[in-house]
């Protein structure tokens, strides 16, 4: 019997994931983590996270912002869609705010301080992603999303007139 050769894809952690209890909307949310933290969180397309055991993408709320200064990237997702949670074993969180790049600690410290400062939210807490099984799929999802968001804009940068045999 030949053995049956597996591949597991590296992943790699988020600098920090934040887990973010509230029961105010997203929109009220991202206004308020917009004016107490500084960053600058957009509203983004969905989303599309695979779910094996339903064999379908479900799409979660997706808002995004890009800190040149520290070389940052911050996704703020939404935990549940549809009556699917993101990561089932969080349900207490309502959204989870990752952070991939080179923020220094102190400042992760103090993101999550100004969040937990918005009257409304009632925890704010830096998650261990070590234990978290689902994580991994989640974050390669992540990042072929932020790459597709990425290929988007630069296509409509580079779009200045139409061709001729599109007018």
């Amino acid at each position: 019997m030949a053995a049956k050769s597996r591949l597991d894809p590296t992943v790699e952690l988020a600098d920090a994931f934040i887990g973010i209890a509230t029961n105010m909307p997203v929109i009220q949310l991202v206004h308020y983590i917009n004016s107490r933290t500084l960053l600058n969180l957009l509203r983004e397309k969905d989303l599309p996270v695979y779910f094996e055991k339903s064999d379908n993408l479900q799409d979660f709320k997706f808002y995004h912002c890009q800190d040149e200064d520290y070389r940052s990237v911050f996704c703020l997702l939404g935990n549940s869609s549809s009556g699917l949670n993101l990561l089932p074993t969080h349900k207490q969180f309502g959204y989870f705010l990752v952070v991939q790049g080179a923020l220094p600690e102190e400042k992760v410290t103090q993101l999550v301080a100004q969040i937990k400062s918005i009257a409304g939210v009632q925890l704010a807490a830096l998650i261990n992603q070590e234990p978290i099984k689902s994580l991994g799929p989640i974050l390669q999802d992540l990042e072929i999303h932020l790459t597709d968001l990425k290929k988007e804009k630069a296509e409509k940068q580079t779009r200045i007139m139409p061709l001729a045999e599109d007018q």
